[in-house]
Order: C-alpha cells, then sequence, then structure tokens
C-alpha cells in the first residue's frame, strides 16, 4: 500500500510541475490578480489531490476546467462585491453629504422652532410628537406613555393640531 501511495504522490507531483506555470498564466489572465491567480491555482491542485477524478478522465482536463470554474466563480464574486461596495458607498456619500451653509442654517432654525413650539405644548402632547416623529410604532408609543394603542391616533391628532395652533406659522408638526 505504501508503494501506490509513494506512486500517487509522485504523479501528482509530476503533474504539478508540468503545469504549475500555465495554470497560473491562465488564471492571471482571467482575474487579472497574480496572488488571487496563485490562490485559485493552489484550490485546484488541492481538489485533485484530494478528490481524484475517474480514471477515465484526463488529469489535465480535469485540472484546467476545475482552476477555470473557480476563476469565474471568483470573478462573479468579486463583481458583486464590487456592485454591493459601490451602492454602499453611493447611499452613504448621499446620507453623510455635507450640507451648505444655507442649508445648515435653515435646518438649525427649524429644530429651534420645532423645539420652541414643542416647549409651549402639554408634556404629554410632545411626548407622543418626538416618539412618532423618531419612528415609534403605535404600540411602542403606547407602551412608552402607558395609554391604550387604541388611542394613540386620536392623541396624535389632537396633539398635531396644538402643535399647529401653537406654532403660529401654520406649519405642520414634525414627523
Amino acid at each position: 500500500m505504501p508503494a501506490l501511495a509513494e506512486k500517487a504522490q509522485v504523479e501528482f507531483e509530476a503533474l504539478f510541475q508540468q503545469n504549475w506555470e500555465r495554470l497560473n498564466r491562465l488564471l492571471y489572465r482571467l482575474t487579472g490578480d497574480y496572488a488571487e491567480a496563485e490562490d485559485l491555482a493552489l484550490e485546484a491542485f488541492w481538489r485533485l489531490w484530494t478528490r481524484q477524478p475517474g480514471s477515465s478522465e484526463s488529469l489535465t482536463g480535469w485540472l484546467y476546467r476545475v482552476a477555470l470554474n473557480l476563476g469565474y466563480n471568483a470573478l462573479r464574486s468579486r463583481s458583486r462585491r464590487q456592485a454591493y461596495e459601490w451602492n454602499a458607498g453611493q447611499q452613504a456619500l448621499q446620507e453623510n453629504a455635507p450640507m451648505d451653509p444655507a442649508s445648515q442654517a435653515e435646518a438649525s432654525q427649524e429644530r429651534l422652532r420645532v423645539q420652541r413650539v414643542l416647549s409651549k405644548l402639554e408634556p404629554r402632547q410632545a411626548q407622543l410628537l418626538v416618539l412618532r416623529s423618531a419612528g415609534f410604532s403605535y404600540r411602542e408609543i403606547a407602551a412608552v406613555l402607558e395609554v391604550s394603542p387604541a388611542s394613540v391616533g386620536t392623541l396624535l391628532v389632537r396633539a398635531e393640531k396644538a402643535f399647529i395652533e401653537k406654532d403660529g406659522e401654520g406649519r405642520h408638526a414634525p414627523g
């Protein structure tokens, strides 16, 4: 048995020596990245070593077929990853884009106006409007304010009317 294992190892090493450079060059042409090409070539040889193909198959053909499949999979993964990264980058730029000074001043004035009007409301009405503008659901608002979930809608309508009355500028409540 050890003699068969030694023979298989010698044959594998010969196949490796005969095909390593060529397989690497092929994968480099496919991926454009030498380190990735080496990794993929090593993976192909590893698969050959651990999953010996059937004896009727050409080992060289099998090796190149596996290597090309690995290379194409790597390209598809890279393409998907680049698309995800591009989209995430675009979204981050849009969400974190600095405002021009005029917009910053306007936003600051709006924030002060809302805070001034909220301070004139009954505490529960102000809390309702702040919770709703923060994205809380009716059920969550009810739990925080210890009221019935069925009454949250009515309470919000009243709070919005009170906000508009106290505002004096005829603007809507936040949220």
